[in-house]
């Protein structure tokens, strides 16, 4: 895992302290992270030079932040650049580029379909606090607590898209809004309850083009293309 070997020896020299990557070795003989680093390893693998300096500098700035009960989560978010970056080149999107952070309102990425310049923004949404302190507290969950995504889960989407839009409308009206989502429920008991909530709060929002990966791993996701289909039709 080159990329991923990288960005550990970077965060070791900025960060001398800070023991998150001490046993990695260790967490990386358990299949279940193994496979959650291979998935990043492979989508940083594919930037192009430039991006990937841009990425790193980006992941680093934002190591030491935090969310109380999920450690370094600024700096996976700021990993997750990849997995839109490699789904815009997949559909064969041209220059497509990580953009550095200059203090300003503004996306992530950059890209164009042929002539027109657009942009994404890519957003993360976790698992919820109620999760987190259950897992603090060794506490076993029921499955039937996650039978629908909760009103609180549906609000941050919303609000989530709203924040993405305004970032892209602060450099362009057209551009894809790119989530990466973790549920409560990991095994996806109830993912078809799931799926049909969110397609019906993106159908309600505004923006036009929204792509929902589904975790870190596997092919799951749910999509709002309008651009997709115009450039199809």
């Amino acid at each position: 895992m080159r990329c991923i070997r990288e960005l550990i020896d970077l965060v070791n020299r900025k960060y001398p302290d800070d023991r998150f990557f001490a046993d990695i070795d260790q967490k990386l003989e358990l299949p279940l992270i193994a496979d959650q680093y291979q998935a990043y390893e492979r989508a940083l693998s594919g930037l192009d030079s430039e991006s990937w300096v841009i990425l790193k500098d980006k992941a680093i700035a934002h190591f030491m932040d935090h969310r109380e009960g999920q450690m370094k989560q600024g700096f996976f978010n700021q990993l997750n650049d990849a997995f839109a970056y490699r789904y815009l080149v997949k559909k064969g999107y041209e220059q497509v580029r990580i953009l550095r952070e200059d203090g300003k309102i503004q996306p992530d990425i950059k890209y164009f379909d042929g002539s027109e310049e657009h942009f994404c923004e890519i957003k993360t949404i976790g698992i919820s606090n109620e999760v987190i302190e259950r897992r603090a507290n060794f506490q076993v969950t029921s499955s039937l607590i996650n039978q629908e995504l909760s009103p609180g889960f549906l609000n941050k989407l919303r609000t989530t898209l709203d924040i993405a839009e305004r970032q892209i409308m602060a450099r362009s009206s057209k551009g894809l809004i790119y989530l990466l989502v973790h549920f409560d429920d990991f095994t996806l008991d109830y993912y078809d309850r799931y799926r049909k909530q969110i397609v019906t709060c993106l159908e309600m929002h505004s923006a036009e083009d929204v792509y929902v990966k589904i975790g870190l791993i596997g092919r799951k996701h749910i999509k709002k293309l309008r651009l997709e289909a115009r450039r199809l039709g």
